[in-house]
């Protein structure tokens, strides 16, 4: 996956680095997909990179609950619409006691080290107004 990475400061705080997720668009329909189809791949030349924007919607969502053994708290998995009509599947990261709701505004920013599993994400998605991680 290509993704550029950018932090930016608000209200006198440094956010969580924002990724750029890149995709493909079909040159011949105008689909979007993500992730970006691979150089290596047959059909990369009917496909042209796209840069996803900043911030999509929630279009679904779910909560997944760890075997209790694994000491692991339940998580969020979504999918988010993006304006250029790419819908991105991945992991949300809410403060403690907060709930996704179907529309909220979220976007992509680099797993932050303390992560359990850190490494094995390229990103996960935040609430786009959240400040600090």
């Amino acid at each position: 996956m290509h993704s550029s990475v950018q932090s930016r400061v608000q209200g006198g705080r440094l956010e969580p680095e924002t990724l750029w997720l890149s995709g493909s668009r079909d040159k011949r329909t105008g689909r979007g997909v993500f992730p970006e189809v691979p150089e290596t791949s047959p059909a990369r030349p009917l496909y042209e990179t796209i840069t996803l924007s900043e911030t999509a919607s929630v279009y679904s969502f779910t909560v997944i609950h760890p075997n209790p053994k694994t000491g692991h708290p339940p998580f969020f998995l979504i999918y988010a619409d993006f304006p250029e009509e790419v819908r991105v599947f991945g992991r949300l990261e809410l403060p403690n006691g907060e709930r996704p709701r179907i529309g909220m505004t979220v976007r992509a920013v680099a797993p932050s080290p303390s992560d359990e599993g850190a490494g094995a994400e390229e990103y996960v998605f935040v609430p786009a107004d959240e400040v600090t991680r």
